[in-house]
């Protein structure tokens, strides 16, 4: 993960400041803080689902290290091209 938790709940503030601001959303105050938990959660999962297919991503290549190794593959651009491709198929927003 790119972000530390504070900079990730930064942003998440900000998101809902923005809604409230611009009366996309009305929230009782009394209803705030429990919405602002679940914003940064859902935030902090977005930004996991990278982290996420990088390990999966990882995990894949490992099977075929000495294959590439052999063949002279280069494993970034093998990796980039996986990650790509599962982006593509997943239709994820990273």
């Amino acid at each position: 993960m790119r972000l530390k938790r504070e900079q990730i709940e930064f942003i998440a503030h900000q998101i809902l400041k923005d809604l409230r601001k611009e009366k996309l959303i009305e929230v009782d105050k009394s209803d705030l803080e429990m919405l602002q938990v679940n914003v940064d959660e859902f935030v902090l999962e977005q930004v996991l689902v990278e982290d996420k297919l990088n390990e999966e991503v990882r995990k894949m290549l490992e099977q075929f290290r000495d294959k590439m190794y052999r063949e002279d593959i280069n494993y970034q651009d093998m990796f980039k091209m996986i990650k790509r491709r599962l982006i593509e198929e997943r239709n994820l927003v990273i």
